[in-house]
């Protein structure tokens, strides 16, 4: 009977995604002595690692800063601003496939 089966082409999703931040972050101004949060959002497979950098130079561990990652939002809280925190913040992301930054200025102003 000539009828010709022809299954449909499946098109599976590459798992490869380098990363791709989805939400910048913001400039943003700040009063000296209260707490602040940089966010931003980003995807990516496998999950990127983010690193968090302040004028180019990467954040260590100190406790002045705190940082959470959960469900591809990154967050960078600053405890108890001073003038001396103020300056170019970058969110960078890495995995196998790439890495992506975005960045953003902090203003810290003396009440």
């Amino acid at each position: 009977s000539g009828i010709v089966y022809k299954p449909e082409k499946f098109h599976s999703r590459d798992f490869c995604e380098p990363p791709k931040f989805t939400q910048p972050l913001i400039d943003r101004t700040t009063t000296q002595g209260y707490a602040t949060q940089l966010v931003c959002c980003v995807r990516g497979f496998p999950k990127p690692k983010v690193i968090w950098l302040k004028n180019q130079r990467e954040i260590q561990e100190d406790p002045k800063y705190l940082v959470h990652m959960d469900q591809g939002i990154c967050c960078l809280e600053i405890r108890k601003p001073s003038p001396f925190d103020g300056g170019i913040y970058t969110c960078k992301a890495v995995n196998p496939f790439g890495e992506a930054s975005v960045d953003c200025k902090l203003n810290i102003k003396v009440p």
